[in-house]
């Protein structure tokens, strides 16, 4: 529908509410929220708080352990939720609510340098009840073995834990939890003693794509930058938890103590407290004028507001060459974005695979890329699409298009414009159709044979020089890894996703300081520290090591290097994938294995640039010896 069509809708049913004259209307519910600031006591009701445990309001803040020097602070648990029920479905409809909620919260140590369990947000049966035989292991959520909780016991929940127990990955994490703390759905791990002092998290669930997603940032120390855990709830998500349940936060300390604090609370939910239904008369009376000023001024906001919006959508695409693509294409493309067109999903968004019919009449197959929803934070996006719209090479993924846009339908988002407005982001790529280099190599039967996986090596190699020396801008791209290099029929490696990438300023410039990022086990080691780091270039050709590596021995590093010097006349074929069976070349693999030990190399000046060693890994070209196994 064209805008047009949408004003036209809009004044229409302004004008019809304006010019009712004793109009009969039922009173809307309005949707459920609520928002504690406890540092001001007079802008809430302490009635509508249910402390348990140790649990306390504690002057401007709320302790949900132990704060006192008196007495012991082991072994301390405590919950505070709200003392109303929460709607979460509608019983009737079955309808599911999405929400949202923010809290500001502070873990606080007693001059010990062991940390002691931790906390969580948690929604469960109303009303909230604290398990007897909860302990500081289960942060306070449930009791027993922790596994499987049924019945009133079941529980949703976000836990922010410092300690490691036997079930748990690593002390310093965050992790969404479904019925236990012991096999959480999904963890995000943190650098140790991280999670301290004071921070801010925020959670949203989505109701139709049945996302839970939890985002941290660490107030005290925000250089250790926002994290994030998500993971899609079991469908159906009504038989997880009753119709109205508890929301609040569980906390618990067991042989060691902390303290667990909450300063700020605020909670929204789309689906309101049922209301008894109720009718009353609507008088609304006014002069003509009023009624025709107050039009007026909603047409010309409305009309600003598109304009506006139209100058902010088309700036997006200011430097770049590739087409804007329309919403509603994007839509028919991919069966409006079907679950059956789902071709993968990240940290970045979800990928679709469309078909569309271009300008001329041809059709074509694309993977449409919809970023996760965001309100405008536009940087990132911007960044992936001016640097791939001015790449083009046959290793890399083809950029065809991208798009912007907002619902239009929405009055309230659309026509304020003092607030942040959420935009959905989707970038079009030409679909490469036989999985990616990842999936050949660990998640298929087939093995892959050694001539595709040299043209692999040297077409990934071939993309990267191209990034770091033959482009107008050097490009570094930041999160190489076998899950970004796609293959198509032939097995031509295009290297995809530049949702890291970033620039140089010149050519001469070959350092970008930043805060660390990619994808751990190919990240390059001296980028693996708290704050900004520098990466560089050979930051890249570590990865690529890692790569080459996985694809001529599907062994680490340190696996290739312990297996050549196990050998009493080493060799370094020897490392070569087994399941190969000797079929290869075996200058070529020499030369992938040495490459590969060269370009992943624990010091980034003992790494070649990629110049050098692609003319190493075609013609042979020596590099200088690798002193890790001299």
């Amino acid at each position: 529908m064209s805008p047009t069509s949408i004003l036209l809708f809009h004044l229409y049913t302004t004008c019809c509410f304006l010019f009712s004259y004793n109009v009969v209307a039922e009173s809307a519910a309005s949707v459920f929220s609520f928002s504690f600031d406890f540092s001001n006591g007079s802008i809430y009701r302490s009635d509508d708080l249910l402390f348990e445990g140790n649990a306390s309001l504690n002057g401007k803040l709320v302790d949900l352990t132990c704060n006192t020097e008196g007495e012991s602070r082991q072994g301390c648990q405590g919950r505070m939720s709200y003392n109303h029920p929460v709607p979460f479905y509608d019983a009737r409809t079955r309808e599911v609510a999405s929400f949202s909620t923010r809290f500001n919260f502070m873990i606080k140590g007693f001059n010990q340098s062991i940390a002691a369990d931790g906390m969580a947000f948690f929604l469960s049966s109303f009303p909230s009840v604290l398990p007897l035989d909860a302990g500081g292991s289960t942060l306070g959520l449930h009791g027993g073995d922790g596994m499987n909780a049924k019945g009133a016991d079941r529980i949703i929940a976000v836990e922010f834990d410092k300690f490691r127990n036997y079930f748990d990955p690593s002390s310093d994490h965050i992790a969404i939890d479904i019925n236990t703390v012991k096999a959480s759905a999904n963890t995000t791990t943190l650098p140790n003693g991280s999670l301290r002092g004071a921070m801010t998290a925020t959670i949203t669930f989505n109701s139709t794509t049945r996302m839970l997603l939890a985002t941290l940032q660490f107030d005290d120390n925000p250089s250790l930058g926002p994290v994030q855990v998500s993971t899609e709830l079991p469908d159906p998500v009504t038989d997880l938890l009753p119709s109205e349940v508890a929301v609040g936060f569980s906390a618990a300390t067991g042989r060691y103590f902390e303290l667990h604090r909450i300063i700020s609370w605020s909670f929204n939910s789309t689906l309101p407290f049922k209301q008894q239904e109720n009718r009353k008369q609507l008088i609304i009376g006014g002069a003509p004028v009023s009624i025709i000023v107050l039009v007026g001024i909603f047409l010309v906001w409305y009309i600003l507001s598109y304009f506006r919006w139209c100058r902010t959508r088309d700036s997006f695409s200011s430097g770049t060459t590739v087409k804007r693509f329309e919403y509603s294409d994007l839509c028919d493309a991919t069966s409006r974005f079907s679950k059956e067109s789902v071709l993968g999903e990240g940290a970045f968004g979800t990928v679709y695979k469309g078909r569309y019919t271009d300008d001329n009449g041809n059709t074509q197959d694309v993977a449409v890329k919809k970023k996760k929803k965001t309100t405008v934070e536009i940087e990132d996006f911007l960044a992936e699409l001016r640097i791939i719209s001015e790449t083009r090479h046959m290793n890399l993924v083809e950029l065809k298009g991208w798009c912007c846009s907002r619902n239009i339908w929405d009055l309230f988002d659309f026509m304020c414009w003092c607030r942040k407005q959420k935009v959905n982001l989707f970038l079009v790529y030409e679909l490469v159709p036989n999985g990616t280099l990842e999936d050949h190599l660990h998640h298929r039967e087939e093995i892959l044979p050694w001539e595709k996986r040299y043209q692999i090596v040297k077409g990934i190699g071939s993309a990267l020089r191209y990034l770091h020396h033959e482009c107008n801008i050097s490009i570094l791209h930041r999160d190489i890894k076998p899950g970004n290099i796609l293959l198509d029929l032939d097995f031509t490696a295009k290297l995809a996703d530049f949702g890291l990438s970033r620039t140089f300023a010149s050519k001469n410039d070959t350092t970008l300081v930043t805060t660390a990022i990619g994808t751990v086990g190919y990240i390059d080691p001296e980028c693996m520290k708290n704050g900004d780091v520098k990466f560089q270039r050979k930051s890249d050709v570590y990865s690529f090591g890692i790569v080459l590596l996985e694809i001529a021995c599907r062994k680490t590093r340190e696996e290739v290097l312990e297996r050549y010097r196990s050998k009493a006349e080493p060799s370094m074929v020897e490392a070569a994938d087994e399941k190969l069976n000797g079929a290869f070349d075996e200058t070529q693999m020499e030369r992938v294995i040495v490459l590969g030990l060269k370009c992943s190399d624990p010091q980034g000046k003992q790494r070649p640039f990629m110049l050098d060693a692609m003319k190493f890994l075609e013609d042979g070209i020596e590099l200088p010896a690798i002193t890790e196994i001299q």
